[in-house]
């Protein structure tokens, strides 16, 4: 096990915020808690018990990060905690040949392809049938929610199952963790609520030959799934970005959309951006609003300088990830792991909130645990 980077981390927008973050701490091989939120495998089984067992249907959600390319990883449930591979009636893995696939009965398969990349956040959706002993298998990555399995049938030595109470997860090459378990009423059940990060946007004065973009979290504060089926914008010069649209949004958890203004003229301009889903307060509306300028748009001069202190014993790295919404998922920023303990983020936007966490990789490419998250709001 390496040590981990000392406290002081710190960061800079230009008009100086200061805060601190807590330390890194990397996990040791076999260890299963990582965090509150999160646990790990590397080299034996890491088990939890669900806040509640399972009899009948239900949705289970959660982030899993890889840490390198090509493993052979897997995670699931079960009815007690899994010592074998045999022991997860529904599994998940990240296969040796850099592919995600789920079990179906007595074989893995995936119907679509969806390959994989170390230290990237994938977020799981199980939807779980007991009594049928089938479920559905979904993956979202960068806002995109793709099918991995309809109608699979439990692990052939688990079809007589009758509750599952139990993450279990395994890696032999590098360090599979699993974050932010979230259970839930299936769709059609409970009570799916979804709320936006703030009612309006707006863009205040943009040139007519540029543009500016904001973005929108938005939060399933309900007690069931929430489907996103469409995000629309109406108004000149608006238009959607993202990739929300047929997105499944678990209980606690968030995705996020994105508005464009490029004004077609000088002048006043509203519009409104529209969820649709099967939200009880849906559909969601968001106004939007921004003038054209016949004088260029001045590019945004801010940015977030981030450093932290250097670890020791083995730390050869760092990582920074970023999140609109507190408590993530997060995504990586830097395109290769830092030697030194700082990072430059040049891309914020004025009038956007941040948070930012830091990892450390020692020599066999392992990263820790993320650090206490820090908030940058962009003036």
């Amino acid at each position: 096990m390496f040590s981990k980077p000392g406290t002081n981390f710190c960061k800079k927008i230009r008009h100086i915020i200061v805060a601190s973050i807590s330390l890194l701490v990397f996990v040791p091989a076999g260890s299963a808690q990582i965090s509150g939120q999160c646990m790990a495998s590397s080299g034996s089984w890491a088990n939890s018990a669900l806040s509640q067992s399972q009899t009948g249907t239900f949705l289970i959600a959660y982030d899993a990060i890889p840490s390198i390319a090509q493993m052979d990883a897997v995670s699931g449930l079960s009815s007690d905690d899994a010592q074998t591979y045999t022991d997860l009636a529904v599994a998940v893995r990240f296969n040796s040949s850099g592919m995600i696939d789920v079990r179906n009965g007595s074989e893995f398969t995936a119907a679509n392809s969806v390959p994989y990349s170390p230290r990237t956040f994938y977020h799981f959706i199980l939807d779980v049938n007991i009594p049928a002993h089938t479920y559905n298998a979904y993956v979202v990555v960068g806002g995109t929610q793709t099918t991995l399995g309809s109608n699979l049938a439990f692990r052939t030595e688990q079809s007589t199952v009758t509750a599952l109470s139990n993450v279990g997860l395994l890696s032999f090459e590098g360090l599979l963790a699993i974050c932010n378990v979230t259970l839930s009423a299936p769709p059609g059940t409970g009570t799916p609520t979804l709320n936006a990060s703030t009612s309006s946007l707006n863009f205040g004065q943009v040139g007519i030959s540029g543009s500016s973009n904001q973005t929108v979290t938005l939060t399933n504060v309900g007690s069931a799934a929430v489907t996103i089926s469409q995000v629309s914008v109406a108004g000149a010069g608006f238009t959607a970005g993202g990739s929300a649209s047929g997105v499944t949004v678990a209980p606690s958890q968030s995705v996020t959309v994105s508005a464009t203004f490029a004004p077609p003229t000088t002048g006043n301009f509203n519009g409104t951006l529209t969820v649709n889903s099967n939200a009880t307060n849906a559909p969601l509306t968001i106004g939007l609003s921004g003038t054209g300028s016949a004088t260029p748009t001045t590019p945004s001069s801010h940015s977030v300088a981030l450093s932290w202190n250097a670890g020791s014993s083995g730390v050869v790295g760092y990582n920074v990830y970023v999140s609109s919404t507190s408590g993530g998922p997060y995504s990586r920023i830097n395109s290769a792991t830092l030697l030194a303990p700082a990072y430059l983020d040049s891309s914020v936007q004025s009038g956007q909130t941040y948070y930012f966490v830091v990892t450390s990789v020692n020599s066999a490419n392992q990263e820790s645990a993320y650090s206490a998250e820090t908030q940058a709001v962009i003036p």
